[in-house]
């Protein structure tokens, strides 16, 4: 994961700062800090991806009597263990063509793996939840209420479906744009370039 994430970092700030340089050297025009921006889009969107473990089909599996969850990811399969679960969380949002509703997996070691609609993981790891509630309190998983709601576990959120959709919809284009607005800014920064003033060449 952090290699993974370290590469798009390193590939990220190349190009604002190739983007720069060609700018201040009048290679490109002052306008052209829009491939910095684009850098910064494709950038987010990959660390989003890298950084919550967005998998698909999950696999549950006993090896030496625990019970583990494994799942394909943007940087290679990566594998949890439902008894070492230190954190589980429910991510749901207006997306485009429907809904997203995600369960966000963080273990004792800090791998996180995100899980789509799957009733089999699901149900692994609403036992992992109820074994790990049943020991003391020190040994508990950090269940939001939203996650217990999807997992059919009390106490359960008393926020209405749509604010859920709404606010997640809010974070997901914010955590998506803000590294496309920071490096545009970044890139006029670096070129000299008024951010203003590239901005109504654009819209002309």
């Amino acid at each position: 994961m952090r290699l993974g994430l370290g590469i798009v970092g390193a590939a990220w700030a190349t190009v604002v700062l190739a983007d720069a340089g060609l700018i201040r050297t009048h290679v490109l025009k002052e306008t052209d800090t829009g491939i910095a921006t684009g850098a910064g889009f494709v950038a987010g969107v990959l660390a989003y991806l890298i950084w919550f473990g967005g998998a698909g089909t999950a696999h549950v599996f006993t090896v030496e009597g625990r019970g583990l969850m494994s799942a394909r990811t943007l940087t290679g399969v990566r594998t949890i263990e439902l008894d070492a679960l230190a954190s589980v969380r429910r991510f749901a949002a207006m997306g485009r063509g429907g809904t997203i509703d995600e369960l966000r997996l963080r273990d004792r070691q800090g791998l996180r793996l995100t899980i789509g609609r799957d009733t089999r993981a699901e149900d692994s790891i609403r036992r992992a939840v109820m074994r790990a509630d049943a020991q003391p309190s020190g040994a508990s998983v950090k269940v939001t209420r939203h996650a217990r709601s999807r997992l059919g576990l009390d106490p359960r959120s008393s926020v209405p479906r749509f604010v859920h959709l709404f606010f997640g919809m809010w974070v997901m284009l914010a955590a998506l744009l803000l590294p496309a607005l920071g490096s545009y800014t970044v890139a006029c920064f670096l070129a000299g370039t008024s951010a203003w003033v590239s901005t109504s060449h654009l819209s002309k």
